[in-house]
C-alpha cells in the first residue's frame, strides 16, 4: 500500500521511476492478484470519490522471501540515492519541491524497517539467539583475560550468579535459582554445535557437575537452616518471649522452598535431574551429621548436659517433622536409632545409654555428692584423684545447634540453668531419651555396680573391724563432751588406716549415690506412669480408687476400646456390600491386645523398692560378718564388731573432720553417705543397735547432761573451743539419718528378714520375722536365670 502510494504522488513524466516502482510493487506485494482491476479506479479512490470507499486490495498469500528483501532494499537504495542514502540525489534530488523529501523520508524510513523485516522470516532462528545465554560463558572476563579454559568457580558468572541467590537470602530469587543454569546448557549447545569443539563441552561438563554439587549442597545447608531455625523459634517458652522487649529477633523471615521442592525433572546438559530427590538425600545425611554431633558433644561434656541434648533433639526433631511435610525424609527414629547403634531388636543398649553409663561410673558417683535438702547432685569441691579424659569439645556451624546466633544464644542460657547441678530434670531428659528400651539396662548396670562395690568394700570393712578394740563401753557421763571425745579417739586407733577409712567412705557415699540416683528415678517414673494412665484410662475403663487403688468404671464387660472396634466390626459384618469382613475381626482382635498390653503397664513397680530389695539380696551372703548373732544371746555393747559400730566410728571422725578442717568435709562426701550407711544398716537390721550406741548421738546425750548441770559462764569457756560446731554438725546427721530410716521403713519393709529388735522395756527379742506383704521381693531376677 506505502508502495502504490508514493508511486501514484509521483509526476507522470518520470517514467523510469514509474518503472521501479512499479517493479518493486510487483516483487515484494505480488501485485500481479491486482491487475484484474483498471488502474484509473485507484486513482480515483485516492482522490476521495464514492467508489474509495469500496477499494479492496489482496492481501500477500506468503510472506517475502529473504532474496526479495534485499532486491527490495536496493532497488530504495539506487532510487533514493544512486548508491549513498546520506548523500542528496537520485531520482528524487532533482525536484526541489517539499512533497519530494518528504518521499524520500518515507522511502528511507522503509529501506530500515525492511532489515528488521528480516529477523521475523526466520523467527525461530532469532527468539533462539535472543535467548542463547552461552556467550555469558565464552566471554567472561577471566577467561578472556587468562586465555586458559580451567578456572576456579567462583569466577564463573553462572555461579555468581547462583551464589548470590543462596547467600542473600533473597526470598523472591530462590525460586528461580536454578535459571542461570541455563547459561551452561546453551555455551554446551554452542561448544557441540556451532564451534563443534568436544573438549570445550568436556569442560562446560565438569565445571556443571561442580557447580550443580555446590547448588545442592549449599541450598541444602539453606534450606535446613531455616526450619531448624522456624523449629527452635516455636520450641521457645513463651515466658521467655513475654520478659524481653526485642522478642522480635526471635521470629523467622518465611521464605519459599515449595516451588524448589516441586522440581522433579530439571534439565541439565540434555539429562533429567530429580531435584527433589538429591534434596531429600542431602537432608537425611545432615540430620545425621547433626545428630552425630550432638552425640560428641554431649560426650565432651558431663553428666549435667543432658538436658541441653535433650533440648537440641527436640528442635532438631521438630525440624524434621515441619520438613517431612514438603518432603520424603527417612523416619527420625530410624535416624536417631541408627546413630545410636541401636538398630537390631536384641539390642538394648545405645550409645547414648553406653555414655551415660560411662559417666556414672567415671565422674557422677565418684566426683559429685547429693543434697538431700534441694535433692540435687552437685560437683564436689574436692578435686578428683584420677584427671578425667574427655575430648574436646567439637565446634560446628549455627545450624547444627538452633539455627541462628540469637536462637544459639536463647538456648545456651536456658542450658547454664541446668549445667551446675543433675536432679529431676536431666532424669526426665534421660527417660525420654532413653525410652523404655534402653532404661532397663541402665538400671541393671547400676545394680550391679553396687553389688560389686559391696564386694569390693567387703575385705576393706573387715580391715576397719580388726582395727576396732576388743571392747568398747558405753561413754561415760562424768567426762563430759571432751572426754568423750578423747575416748572415741582412743577406742578409733585408726590412724595408720586413714587411706583405708577414705576408701570405705567414698565406697559407702557412691552407693548412697546410686540409691538417691534410684529415688529421683522413681519418682520421674512415677509421673511418667501418671500421665500416661491419664491417657489411657478412659480408652481401658479405669478410673483411680479413693485409697489408691485403680477401679474399674464397669462391673461386667470389656473396656470402651474394645467395645467400640467389637460393636464397628459387627456393623460393617452385617453391612451387605462389604467385601472384606474379615479385616475388621483383626481389628478387633488387636484392641483386646492392645487392652492387655497397657493393662500390664498400669501396673508397674517402683524403681526404689526393687533397688533395695536388691541391696538386701546382694547383703546376704554379708551378714555372718557384717551382723553376727551374740553370743550370750543378749544385746552385746562392748565386743560387738558389727556394721553399724564401724559406720558409727567413721561417722564421728568424718564430723569432727568436717568442723576442724579448712575444706569442709561435708562438700567432700555430702549426704549420700548417710544414705548408703544408713541403708545397708536397716537390711542388716542393726537400726536400733546403730540409734543406741552410735558414737556421735552418745555424745549428743553427754552434752544434754553436761549443758543442763554446767553453769552458763563455764559452758561458754568450755564451748569456745569449736564444740558447739561439732554438736551442730551432729544434730544435722541425726536428723538426717532418721530421715532415711523412715524413708526405708515406708519403702522396704523387713519382711521374712531375721533381725534384732529390741522392746522399750530392754529386752531383747532374736530372730523375729515381720509380716509378708507384696513388694518387690517377688520380681527379683535370679542369678543365671
Amino acid at each position: 500500500m506505502q508502495l502504490m502510494w508514493i508511486h501514484k504522488k509521483l509526476p507522470l513524466h518520470f517514467l523510469i521511476m514509474k518503472r521501479i516502482l512499479s517493479d518493486m510493487r510487483t516483487l515484494s506485494a505480488d501485485w500481479m492478484a491486482n491487475t484484474s482491476k483498471p488502474e484509473p479506479e485507484y486513482h480515483s479512490s485516492q482522490h476521495g470519490g464514492e467508489e474509495s470507499k469500496g477499494a479492496f486490495f489482496y492481501p500477500r498469500p506468503v510472506a517475502p522471501t529473504t532474496a526479495q528483501i534485499h532486491c527490495l532494499q536496493f532497488l530504495i537504495y539506487d532510487l533514493v540515492s544512486g548508491g549513498n542514502l546520506r548523500k542528496a540525489g537520485g531520482l528524487f534530488g532533482n525536484t526541489g519541491t517539499e512533497n519530494s523529501i518528504n518521499d524520500l523520508k518515507q522511502l528511507e524510513t522503509f529501506f530500515y524497517k525492511l532489515s528488521f523485516f528480516l529477523h521475523i522470516l526466520d523467527y525461530t532462528v532469532t527468539v533462539g539467539t535472543l535467548t542463547d545465554l552461552g556467550f555469558l560463558w565464552f566471554r567472561e572476563f577471566y577467561l578472556e583475560s587468562s586465555r586458559v579454559i580451567q578456572f576456579p568457580i567462583e569466577c564463573s558468572l553462572p555461579w555468581i550468579m547462583v551464589d548470590y541467590v543462596i547467600e542473600s537470602q533473597n526470598a523472591g530469587l530462590i525460586e528461580s535459582i536454578l535459571l542461570p543454569f541455563d547459561i551452561y546448557n546453551d555455551s554446551a549447545q554452542h561448544a557441540l554445535v556451532v564451534l563443534k569443539q568436544r573438549f570445550l563441552y568436556d569442560e562446560i561438563e565438569a565445571e556443571v557437575d561442580l557447580c550443580f554439587d555446590q547448588l545442592v549442597l549449599k541450598l541444602s545447608e539453606t534450606i535446613f537452616t531455616y526450619y531448624k531455625s522456624w523449629a527452635a523459634s516455636e520450641l521457645l517458652d513463651p515466658s521467655f518471649l513475654f520478659a524481653l522487649d526485642n522478642g522480635e529477633k526471635y521470629s523467622i523471615r518465611p521464605m519459599r522452598f515449595s516451588a524448589l521442592f516441586r522440581m522433579t525433572r530439571v534439565k541439565l546438559l540434555g539429562r533429567t535431574i530429580n531435584f527433589r530427590s538429591l534434596i531429600a538425600e542431602r537432608m537425611n545425611k545432615v540430620f545425621r551429621e547433626n545428630l552425630e554431633f550432638l552425640f560428641d558433644r554431649f560426650e565432651s561434656q558431663d553428666l549435667c548436659a543432658i538436658v541441653e541434648l535433650e533440648k537440641l533433639i527436640d528442635v532438631l526433631k521438630h525440624s524434621h517433622e515441619l520438613l517431612s511435610k514438603e518432603l520424603s525424609l527417612d523416619s527420625f527414629t530410624l535416624i536417631l536409632n541408627e546413630m545410636q547403634e541401636n538398630i537390631s531388636l536384641v539390642s538394648f543398649s545405645s550409645r547414648l545409654t553406653s555414655q551415660i553409663w560411662s559417666e556414672l561410673q567415671t565422674d557422677f558417683l565418684p566426683n559429685f555428692i547429693f543434697c538431700n535438702t534441694t535433692q540435687r547432685f552437685i560437683r564436689s569441691s574436692k578435686v578428683s584423684h584420677v584427671p578425667i579424659q574427655k575430648p574436646s569439645v567439637p565446634h560446628a556451624k549455627p545450624n547444627f545447634y538452633c539455627g541462628s546466633q540469637d536462637l544459639n544464644m536463647a538456648y545456651q542460657s536456658f542450658a547454664r540453668l541446668h549445667s551446675g547441678f543433675f536432679g529431676v530434670p536431666h532424669i526426665f531428659s534421660i527417660v525420654k531419651l532413653l525410652g523404655s528400651r534402653s532404661l532397663p539396662w541402665l538400671i541393671r548396670a547400676l545394680l550391679d555396680y553396687i553389688s560389686n562395690k559391696i564386694t569390693a568394700l567387703e575385705p576393706m570393712i573387715t580391715g576397719l573391724q580388726e582395727a576396732l578394740p576388743k571392747s568398747i563401753g558405753l561413754l561415760p557421763f562424768d567426762g563430759g563432751v571432751a572426754g568423750c571425745q578423747r575416748i572415741v579417739k582412743e577406742h578409733l586407733n585408726w590412724g595408720s588406716k586413714s587411706q583405708l577409712k577414705a576408701e570405705v567412705l567414698h565406697g559407702i557415699k557412691e552407693i548412697g549415690s546410686v540409691i538417691c540416683w534410684m529415688g529421683l528415678l522413681d519418682i520421674v517414673l512415677r509421673e511418667v506412669d501418671t500421665s500416661n494412665f491419664m491417657q489411657t484410662a478412659p480408652w481401658l475403663g479405669l478410673i483411680p480408687g479413693s485409697d489408691g487403688q485403680i477401679l474399674h468404671s464397669q462391673d461386667v464387660g470389656d473396656s470402651p476400646l474394645v467395645s467400640l472396634f467389637k460393636s464397628a466390626a459387627v456393623a460393617i459384618d452385617s453391612y451387605p456390600r462389604n467385601t472384606t469382613p474379615t479385616s475388621f475381626h483383626t481389628m478387633s482382635k488387636q484392641a483386646e491386645a492392645a487392652d492387655l498390653l497397657y493393662k500390664a503397664n498400669i501396673n508397674a513397680g517402683s524403681v526404689l523398692e526393687y533397688t533395695l530389695a536388691f541391696i538386701n539380696a546382694a547383703l546376704d551372703k554379708y551378714c555372718a560378718k557384717w551382723s553376727g548373732a551374740p553370743k550370750t544371746g543378749f544385746i552385746d555393747i562392748t565386743t560387738s564388731k558389727d556394721f553399724y559400730r564401724v559406720f558409727s566410728g567413721l561417722q564421728f571422725g568424718y564430723l569432727e573432720e568436717s568442723v576442724q578442717l579448712p575444706l569442709n568435709h561435708h562438700e567432700v562426701l555430702g549426704d549420700s553417705v548417710a544414705w548408703g550407711g544408713c541403708t545397708i544398716i536397716y537390711l542388716l537390721g542393726q537400726q536400733l543397735h546403730f540409734e543406741l550406741f552410735d558414737f556421735s548421738y552418745q555424745l549428743l546425750n553427754v552434752a544434754e547432761v553436761e549443758t543442763a548441770s554446767t553453769s552458763p559462764a563455764v559452758r561458754n569457756a568450755n564451748y569456745m573451743q569449736g564444740r558447739e560446731n561439732l554438736l551442730e554438725a551432729t544434730k544435722k546427721e541425726r536428723r538426717l539419718n532418721n530421715h532415711v530410716f523412715s524413708m526405708l521403713r515406708a519403702r522396704c519393709p523387713l519382711e521374712d528378714k531375721t533381725a534384732c529388735a529390741i522392746k522399750q522395756s530392754g529386752a531383747p527379742l532374736h530372730r523375729i520375722k515381720f509380716e509378708n506383704t507384696v513388694s518387690a521381693f517377688e520380681t527379683l531376677p535370679q542369678k543365671g536365670a
